[in-house]
């Protein structure tokens, strides 16, 4: 059975198997919560980043403009903040192209430092459903990666 969505004239989507990640950072939520939704920030830690930039102060609503580079290609996404409570919840929701996604980041005290858990769910248009199954591994490959940076350098500074 397919789980498709139609928003507006959007083209139906079909939902991917997202992912789950959890990493322990031996920093408070508060300096977790401040370094990971520094968007100027992100071509730091995220190894395809290589720009952000924000169209204001973060908040619910608030639009970010990434670039990227991902098989070669720069890649251009603009983002929606979905919910921003410092210092325990950050989500994004990508918008527009035949890929969309949505990243939900949970911070929790746990141990003197901070659980960061992650999901990510996809929605991709239906004739690239089988195209893009070998992007979607790699790009998760990557996200795991850039995580287990991100904990390195909080635990460094």
């Amino acid at each position: 059975m397919r789980n498709e969505t139609r928003t507006g004239g959007q083209p139906n989507l079909d939902t991917v198997p997202g992912f789950d990640l959890t990493v322990e950072i031996a920093r408070p939520p508060e300096k977790v919560f401040s370094y990971l939704t520094d968007v100027s920030k992100l071509p730091e830690w995220q190894s395809s980043a290589t720009s952000a930039e924000a169209d204001g102060s973060l908040r619910e609503g608030t639009r970010i403009r990434e670039r990227r580079t991902f098989m070669g290609r720069e890649v251009k996404t603009e983002l929606e903040v979905t919910a921003y409570e410092l210092p325990s919840r950050f989500d994004v929701r990508s918008s527009g192209g035949p890929v969309r996604y949505e990243i939900h980041h949970s911070l929790r005290p746990s141990d003197g430092g901070t659980r960061l858990h992650v999901n990510v769910e996809a929605k991709i248009g239906g004739m690239m459903r089988i195209a893009a199954q070998g992007p979607l591994k790699m790009a998760e490959r990557e996200f795991r990666t850039d995580f287990e940076r991100l904990r390195r350098i909080l635990e460094t500074t």
